[in-house]
């Protein structure tokens, strides 16, 4: 039975580069934009691949076992969804702390997979700290590593998966999807855009494109300092060094060799960007992906990139995201 396979984890990565051919004609665009639809991945985002690294490397090194050790993870929900899911079959309890604002599919998809769910701002050490940074992802995740230190001087087996800091976050992205992206193109392309969120996508990918000696564009988007429309994506140039998630900083200051561009989302462009190509190509996505094609729109507009290839990266799928107004009339 060589086709059957003994989990879903073997089916993580191997997703699809699509062209938006609808999208294009629509909006005129001479360039081709060609989308990686992560919501192929068996637990519906991106962040299976980052999960599942983590979770095997940790356990090679025999940090966690299974039906002992706890699963803790900070999310604003496709993170702690894929830790919810492999820890499910991997036989691991899990605790989701969740960022607020987040869509009601996330936190039910969570649960449903057996995971105990958390909002952030039921945890009394950390309200008046998002108040004072707008609920901060990475002010949080700062503040809740002391909470959990906290847990493990008691004594429980806990193990923080720490998308935010863990090396292999950029590392599993540079590995799978960095290598992907340049393997199905054979390397064709001028640009590659990624909303912004741990920025472990877009340092991972960018490290693998550089070493290729490519010269595409790496663009990277992030929403506004105050935008809390753009879930899952965090602002890292108009905030205190402090809050500039790791993967793109270095010696105290913003990393400046891995992207060539920043752009700062416009909420409602991404939101219809999205509603967009979900009618031209019938790819439903989510907001974050939304922000990537508004910014790999404005790319394709340049006339620079006519008739070459711009990559767009799409995390997840639209379906949890319902209960939003994304798709709201």
């Amino acid at each position: 039975m060589a086709k059957v396979h003994d989990s879903l984890t073997e089916l993580v990565g191997h997703t699809p580069l699509v062209r938006l051919h609808g999208y294009e004609k629509k909006l005129g665009l001479k360039a081709h934009i060609l989308a990686k639809v992560e919501y192929f991945n068996p637990i519906g985002s991106i962040k299976d691949r980052i999960v599942l690294r983590i979770i095997q490397d940790a356990e090679r090194e025999g940090k966690i076992k299974p039906g002992k050790t706890t699963l803790i993870e900070y999310t604003s929900g496709n993170t702690g969804i894929a830790v919810s899911a492999i820890g499910a079959m991997k036989g691991y309890k899990v605790q989701i702390y969740l960022q607020e604002g987040v869509s009601r599919e996330r936190l039910q998809v969570m649960k449903a997979f057996g995971a105990n769910v958390t909002k952030i701002g039921d945890v009394p050490e950390l309200q008046d700290a998002l108040k004072q940074t707008n609920n901060d992802f990475v002010a949080a995740t700062n503040i809740l590593k002391q909470h959990i230190r906290d847990r493990q001087a008691a004594g429980d087996d806990i193990y923080f998966v720490d998308q935010m800091i863990n090396p292999l976050n950029p590392t599993a992205h540079h590995d799978t999807t960095g290598r992907e992206i340049w393997e199905d193109t054979d390397g064709d392309f001028s640009a590659l855009v990624a909303a912004v969120g741990t920025a472990g996508t877009i340092r991972g990918i960018a490290d693998y494109i550089h070493e290729q000696g490519s010269k595409a564009k790496i663009i990277a988007v992030e929403p506004g300092a105050t935008d809390t429309k753009l879930t899952g994506i965090h602002n890292f140039t108009e905030v205190p060094i402090e809050r500039v998630p790791p993967s793109i900083k270095a010696d105290g200051a913003i990393r400046n060799d891995i992207f060539d561009e920043v752009f700062v989302g416009d909420s409602n462009g991404a939101f219809e960007a999205a509603r967009t190509v979900a009618k031209t190509d019938g790819v439903l996505v989510g907001n974050s992906s939304g922000a990537a094609l508004w910014g790999a729109t404005k790319i394709a507009l340049r006339e620079e990139f006519a008739g070459k290839n711009i990559v767009v990266i799409f995390p997840d799928t639209g379906l949890r995201y319902l209960s939003t107004d994304l798709f709201g009339e």
